[in-house]
């Protein structure tokens, strides 16, 4: 039965094909997860008073827009993660346009970090200032971010926006296989 071989062999490969491109529907939902699971690039990084202060925005590059700041503060003495103070973020450019908000651990994704959400409204230069206080300890480190035009909304999201039609495909690719592999085993019961 050589022909009912080479058919076992299509409808395998046909199969073969369909687990390939569930492999790499999967793998461009896992790159978008893990897109958002880090702190971003850091944008700062100095020791002052008795902490060392790094911060990290993301996206990265940094864009116009939605800006995710995370502080991770640490004792200057130990390098152990400060994790009873308070952070604040300020954004401001010259011209007196100012972001700012508190940045807290129940934001962050990883709990050493504190983090906050802030809408920069324009690309260009802006003063990056993180302002640290615990207990009778506080300070203040400044920088300078530079933040681009905003990416087009599909230029943005184009991964989340790839997956339905990917899905999609994937289903009907899976229901043309069925059909064509019903059709060849009515097609053998007739022979």
């Amino acid at each position: 039965m050589p022909g009912a071989r080479q058919s076992t062999m299509r409808h395998d490969a046909g199969w073969a094909w369909l687990r390939c491109t569930l492999l790499v529907a999967v793998a461009l939902v896992a790159q978008v997860v893990t897109t958002h699971a880090h702190g971003g690039l850091v944008q700062l990084h100095q020791a002052a008073g008795p902490f060392i202060v790094t911060v990290f925005t993301a996206p990265t590059p940094l864009h116009a827009g939605p800006v995710d700041v995370s502080v991770l503060v640490q004792d200057r003495g130990d390098g152990q993660p400060v994790l009873d103070g308070e952070v604040y973020v300020w954004l401001w450019r010259e011209g007196g346009r100012t972001v700012s908000g508190r940045a807290t651990q129940a934001v962050a994704q990883h709990k050493p970090l504190y983090s906050t959400l802030l809408h920069l409204p324009e690309a260009g230069q802006w003063v990056l200032e993180v302002t640290v206080a615990q207990g009778q300890h506080s300070t203040r480190v400044r920088g300078q971010v530079s933040a681009t035009s905003p990416r087009p909304f599909v230029l943005a999201y184009w991964r989340s926006l790839s997956l339905p039609p990917v899905v999609a495909t994937l289903f009907v690719v899976h229901q043309w296989l069925q059909r064509r592999a019903a059709r060849r085993g009515k097609a053998k019961r007739h022979c």
